[in-house]
Formats: structure tokens, C-alpha cells, sequence
């Protein structure tokens, strides 16, 4: 599993600020243009500082079922590692997650 930053998205850029400032507080609010890559990067920094670890995972929750297969996808793709591995997705009637292997899931917040 790779963790890398496209840099050409504004979050990436803003990594090292972000990441301090999940560590300082239980709460973080992000905001950003859409296309920023608040969805894409912020599981991966969340990621990186350890958060994951342990058998816990990193829940984004997505408005539809689209939104949180294609970001899952692209996410894993980012990554290195397959869809449904350490990156997978849970709509309704469909689970794409790992028991033992998956530390980000998509899903929708039904």
C-alpha cells in the first residue's frame, strides 16, 4: 500500500496544515472547492497518522451510491491496492470491504 498526494489538488498542497490540525482536535472542518480532493486525501492523511490501525477503519460516508463506489475506486487506485482490499465500499445490498484487510470504507450514510 502507497500513500502518495497528487499535488496538483489544493488538499494535498495543505497536507502537513491539515494533518496538524487533526492531531491538535477531535473535530476538523475542511472546506474547499469541489474537485479539491477533500474526499480523495483526507482518508489518506487520516491514514498516515495511524488512524486505521488496530482492526479500526476510516468511515467516509458518501450521499449516493455512485459517489462512493467511483471515490473508492479512484482512492484504491491511488493507493496501489485493489477495491475491496485496504480500500472498499458498502451501499445497500452490495459490500466491497475485507473483514480483516479493509482500513478505508465508502458508504452511504442509509
Amino acid at each position: 500500500m502507497k500513500i502518495a498526494y497528487p499535488e496538483a489538488l489544493p488538499v494535498s498542497r495543505r497536507r502537513d496544515e491539515i494533518r496538524a490540525a487533526m492531531e491538535r482536535h477531535q473535530v476538523v472542518v475542511v472546506c474547499g472547492d469541489t474537485g479539491s480532493g477533500k474526499t480523495t486525501q483526507l482518508p489518506k492523511i487520516a491514514l498516515e497518522m495511524g488512524r486505521g490501525a488496530g482492526g479500526k477503519r476510516i468511515g467516509c460516508t458518501q450521499p449516493r451510491r455512485l459517489a462512493a463506489t467511483s471515490v473508492a475506486k479512484r482512492v484504491a487506485e491511488e493507493m496501489a491496492v485493489p477495491l475491496g482490499a485496504e480500500v472498499g465500499y458498502q451501499i445497500r445490498f452490495e459490500d466491497r470491504t475485507d473483514r480483516e484487510r479493509t482500513v478505508v470504507k465508502f458508504m452511504t450514510d442509509g
